[in-house]
């Protein structure tokens, strides 16, 4: 029994005199060392977890020598990699691969260093990126809603909406369609009461995480306004003020041209401002509020406005299916003659998802 429990000691003191004998080691131009996983390294700073101080950032100019008895790939700035433990030599780095084979690198010659974990996230964005056409990685939604009476009333509505978008780290391509189409033939007399269309698209190209330039066109047509085309183009700057896994917030602005055409009246131009935000919270990981903000000053005639507003509060059903309840305002200080400025449509009805968003 003494016997056993000796041995039993004796594994137990070489386990725990071998682990610090498996991290990684960082030594630092000042004599510093630091121990743990070496995480990655990018272009100016070296990353390690540590057991006691979470995780550290150090330049690499500050680096004096590692020592990594975890594997790393070491990706080369000609597109090669090597992998293996690493050491550091006079000259760079030197990577000791799987068969024992030693192989120089020099400092210039490294691009980036990466752990397992890191590498297999490296790969999967790579691949993706690989199959990142134009037709791949879009997602998007499907809303429809209907009504209809019959009898004394007789009424029909139909409201539509659909919307795509291509997220990628470096842009976003956005587009959208609306409509609305309600007529009455209670007097025996079809009458339109509402038909209206909208369509338009945004490309949002990212200058960093935060920061994001984007050229927008939108396109309306209301036949109870005598609106047959209203085309906007424009562009501006945005900024992510709020970005995690619950709660998302933009705020952008810029400038657009407008140019409308009227049934019966003069078509007008002119240049507009653009102050704008767009916000999405999820309340649950089936219930979603979203909301867009878009407000256009007139430059051209001062102390006129258009007014775009749009939220949805969301509930899916399930994987692709959900249940909508919408709200749109058009609002335009300026119409034509006898017309109001307002047209609010509230909407719901089934919301159908595709593809998967980032």
């Amino acid at each position: 029994m003494k016997k056993r429990f000796a041995a039993l000691l004796l594994v137990t003191q070489v386990f725990v005199l071998a682990g610090p004998a498996f991290a990684d080691r960082i030594t630092l131009k000042n004599g510093d060392r630091i121990t743990g996983t070496i995480v990655k390294k990018d272009v100016e700073k070296i990353t390690i977890q540590t057991e006691s101080a979470g995780t550290i950032e150090i330049k690499w100019d500050a680096v004096s020598s590692i020592e990594a008895e975890n594997v790393l790939h070491v990706e080369l700035k000609d597109g090669s990699k090597v992998t293996g433990r690493v050491e550091t030599t006079d000259d760079g780095l030197r990577v000791i691969a799987e068969d024992d084979s030693e192989i120089p690198v020099s400092r210039e010659q490294i691009a980036a260093i990466r752990n397992e974990e890191q590498e297999s996230v490296y790969q999967a964005k790579m691949l993706e990126k690989a199959d990142g056409s134009f037709f791949n990685r879009w997602s998007g939604s499907a809303d429809v809603g209907f009504s209809l009476t019959t009898g004394n009333a007789k009424t029909r509505s139909l409201t539509f909406a659909t919307r795509g978008e291509r997220v990628s780290e470096e842009d976003k391509i956005s587009l959208y369609a609306k409509g609305i189409q309600a007529s009455n033939s209670t007097s025996g007399t079809s009458v339109t009461t509402a038909q209206a269309f909208w369509f338009g698209g945004r490309y949002d190209r990212n200058l960093n995480d935060k920061i994001f330039v984007f050229g927008k066109a939108d396109f309306e047509y209301d036949r109870p306004q005598e609106l047959n085309l209203r085309a906007v183009a424009g562009g501006g700057f945005g900024y992510r003020w709020i970005r995690n896994d619950r709660t998302s917030f933009d705020v952008f602005g810029g400038a657009t041209f407008n140019r409308e055409y009227f049934e019966g009246a003069e078509n007008r131009s002119s240049a507009e401002a653009l102050i704008g935000e767009e916000f999405e919270f999820k309340f649950t990981d089936t219930t979603v509020f979203e909301q867009r903000l878009e407000v256009f000053p007139n430059l051209s005639r001062p102390g006129t406005v258009r007014a775009r507003f749009d939220a949805s509060f969301v509930t899916a059903l399930n994987d692709w299916l959900g249940w909508h309840v919408s709200i749109g305002d058009r609002f335009n200080s300026d119409p034509l003659p006898g017309k109001v400025q307002n047209d609010l449509l509230f909407s719901t009805g089934l919301r159908a998802t595709f593809g998967k968003k980032d």
